[in-house]
């Protein structure tokens, strides 16, 4: 019987690529979403069978009701990977409470108790992947909801790691930069961070291809780019390097975002031309 996977957020850039790698690879892939129908236009295989549930991640019943129906399905899940993902910039005096609610559920609660309501469905060696942000390690101005679901995530992670014997049960975290997708182009809109644009955004297919190259080894926390967990780190060790080169990093993410925004642009034209 081929590998049995379980993926939330698959409708994005990144989810899209994830599924698509898996099926060629010939898993099953179970996609939980709020858009099935377009989850199943948008990802196709004839390797592995894909199958799109419609999941709310902000309601809890809904989401229990979902594991419930996986596992009575006696089939055992070999990788489970958290890919959904919601971020609202706003400054902390216009945080809202529906903001604040609907990122603290799909980015934190969901996890949480989609992982403790699967986990007796997962296989002895399975995976559960937490695909978290750079955010989860590095405080993010103006959008201090997202980063604080993102470090509670990683807290989670590495608790749940500590209940598992080596060469059992792997746990990882996938601390990301920014990713050229649809949700940072919206993010950008809302006013995001330019420290997004400080290097070039990564493409969603090469995240995808390091989260599939994880998948199949043992648990760990991995950084894309590296460097940017080396830099992350550092912050929270010496608070005030943060302070001090914010100033120069704002200056050089206002020029990639320049360029991002051109790239686009482009890109935009050649597609409306063709």
């Amino acid at each position: 019987m081929p590998s049995f996977a379980v993926m939330t957020g698959g409708t994005g850039g990144i989810g899209c690529e994830i599924a698509g790698l898996l099926l060629e690879q010939g898993w099953d892939v179970l996609l939980l979403t709020r858009q099935p129908r377009k989850a199943e236009e948008q990802i196709s295989s004839s390797k592995g069978q894909f199958e799109a549930v419609f999941c709310d991640l902000t309601e809890p019943s809904n989401l229990q009701s979902v594991s419930t129906a996986i596992r009575d399905r006696n089939r055992p899940i070999g990788l489970l990977i958290h890919c959904a993902g919601k971020i609202q910039p706003e400054a902390t005096k216009d945080i809202t409470q529906h903001s604040l609610e609907e990122q603290m559920t799909i980015n934190l609660t969901s996890p949480i108790l989609m992982t403790s309501q699967l986990l007796p469905a997962l296989s002895p060696n399975g995976h559960i992947m937490f695909i978290n942000s750079i955010a989860g390690v590095m405080p993010l101005q103006g959008s201090s909801v997202y980063s604080a679901t993102k470090f509670g995530l990683r807290g989670f992670a590495r608790s749940l790691a500590l209940e598992f014997r080596p060469g059992t049960l792997r746990v990882s975290s996938i601390f990301l930069a920014a990713v050229d997708t649809r949700m940072l182009e919206q993010e950008t809109q809302d006013g995001g961070s330019v420290l997004n644009f400080v290097n070039q955004p990564l493409s969603a297919q090469y995240v995808a291809r390091m989260i599939i190259r994880t998948s199949k080894g043992a648990g760990r926390e991995i950084f894309l780019p590296r460097i940017d967990g080396i830099f992350a780190h550092a912050c929270l060790i010496m608070p005030w390097l943060l302070h001090i080169t914010t100033p120069l990093l704002e200056k050089v993410g206002q020029i990639g975002l320049r360029r991002f925004l051109k790239q686009k642009a482009a890109a935009s034209f050649v597609a409306h031309k063709e």
